[in-house]
């Protein structure tokens, strides 16, 4: 099966979404919290994190999308991002990498 990854904010968590990225959760200076890649989240970890002021996550959720929709999204968000620095001079290193990283963001 095929799967997404999205941020959403701590307050759309439902359990039984998996996360697709470690959560480090930081509270004055110390870890407080740690979950790995692929965790099942529980409601324990909901209350956790809202306890923590964790305000997003990445998880990882089913695309139901066809092939040809993946594609087609794929170009819009490619196209949006080439519209955004359309008046940069991406001859400069650091713009290029600017772009070069909203792009594999974007395009993910």
């Amino acid at each position: 099966m095929k799967t997404r990854r999205q941020y959403i904010p701590v307050t759309d968590i439902e359990p039984g979404m998996v996360l697709g990225e470690t959560v480090q959760v930081v509270e004055h200076g110390l870890l407080s919290m740690v979950l790995p890649p692929g965790h099942l989240l529980t409601a324990d970890n909901l209350n956790q994190l809202h306890a923590h002021h964790a305000e997003y996550i990445c998880i990882d959720q089913p695309d139901e999308r066809s092939d040809e929709q993946i594609a087609l999204d794929t170009e819009l968000a490619a196209r949006r991002v080439q519209d955004i620095f359309r008046d940069c001079k991406l001859d400069d290193p650091t713009l290029l990498s600017l772009f070069d990283q909203v792009m594999a963001y974007r395009t993910a």
